[in-house]
């Protein structure tokens, strides 16, 4: 209400102002056009005139100031209720749910390496490999439980070791291994091997366990056989050189120490190693005449061979860790339920001991 009289109240001020502004210029105007007859002039209505029109304009301009002022908070206050709501609108959108990221599935429990030397290397979650010798997987070899070598391999592997297994199995002169390879020497050799009977079909007594090492890795084997022989039946140290054993309480496992022709220092280890462990009453036997090393890993699987129990038909210790191994295994070979069964030409339960090789020097 209040602006409405403050708007007529400018209207009026204005109005005025204008009419006597004009009244105050027609008046000068009149006076002017009196001088050439010299008339008298009447400059006091002129000043009335102007200063009535001056009053009114001040007036005018000081109505007109609370008015714009209003007007401004208004446009102000038109404008904060728009800028309230959005903010308080934007405060009340509940915010976009945080995207949880998928969790990462698990490792598998194994994968299939390669497959070498017709087998196949699986490596286990915890670094274990296992290679597998041929025909593992096929339907004829569903029943058969395998004697089980722990092999100590050095960083840059043995790509010959499984050849030379898998070529004296086939040449009759071998049984078929399962060969265990754990990550380092300090990893727990009873751990692993109790990983792999999991996962595989492990003959679990000692009587079918033997340890390998080969260079590097030979003294690691054969000091782990020296230190537990009622864990292993038989043991082979490969192109390794050994330091003085221990004294230690027999019998021990059973002993071979293999050395290419070339590797001179390894077959005088070997030759010192055994020359201390003779009086103990052990089983000590050397190869040294072989040029090509795998033959001369073959050599090795004979020997393994004489010494260890053979694959057997009794039924593996546990059902489902023998049907997880052959169906993991199946699916890395592709084979089926109509595939060759496995020769076993060496196994002892099956067909009897494979004959000893002819090249082993006997102690």
């Amino acid at each position: 209400m209040a602006d409405v009289v403050l708007s007529v109240l400018l209207l009026a001020a204005t109005a005025a102002a204008v009419l006597l502004a004009h009244r105050a210029l027609r008046h000068w105007w009149s006076e002017r056009a009196g001088r050439p007859y010299e008339l008298p002039a009447d400059r006091l209505g002129t000043a009335l005139r102007a200063g009535a029109a001056g009053v009114a304009a001040l007036t005018a301009l000081a109505l007109a100031v609370p008015l714009l002022s209003d007007s401004r908070d208004t446009g102000r206050a038109d404008l904060a209720p728009a800028g309230e709501s959005s903010a308080e609108a934007a405060a009340t959108v509940p915010p976009a749910p945080s995207r949880t990221p998928a969790p990462a599935p698990p490792a598998p429990e194994m994968r299939t390496v390669g497959h070498p030397a017709g087998g196949t290397l699986m490596e286990l979650r915890d670094g274990i490999r296992v290679w597998l010798p041929p025909r593992y997987a096929s339907a004829g070899a569903a029943s058969l439980v395998y004697p089980v070598v722990l092999a100590h391999l050095p960083a840059s592997g043995a790509p010959d070791l499984f050849e030379g297994f898998a070529v004296q199995a086939k040449r009759g002169l071998a049984n078929p291994f399962l060969l265990v390879m754990p990550r380092d020497c300090g990893q727990d050799p009873v751990a692993v091997l109790a990983e792999a009977a999991r996962h595989f079909r492990a003959l679990p007594a000692s009587g079918a366990h033997a340890v390998i090492g080969l260079g590097a890795q030979a003294p690691c084997a054969v000091h782990e056989a020296l230190a537990h022989p009622g864990r292993y039946r038989a043991a082979a140290g490969i192109s390794g050189t050994y330091p003085p054993p221990a004294p230690a309480a027999g019998p021990h496992p059973a002993l071979l120490l293999a050395a290419t022709t070339a590797e001179l220092a390894p077959r005088a280890s070997a030759l010192r190693l055994r020359a201390a462990l003779r009086p103990r009453g052990d089983q000590v036997r050397i190869i040294d005449g072989v040029r090509v090393r795998r033959e001369m890993y073959a050599l090795v699987a004979g020997y393994l061979t004489e010494k260890l129990e053979g694959p057997s038909r009794k039924a593996a210790p546990s059902a489902v860790s023998k049907a997880r191994g052959t169906s993991a295994v199946s699916k890395a070979h592709g084979t089926s339920a109509g595939s060759e069964s496995p020769a076993s030409p060496g196994s002892k339960a099956a067909t009897g001991a494979a004959p000893a090789p002819t090249s082993l020097k006997h102690s």
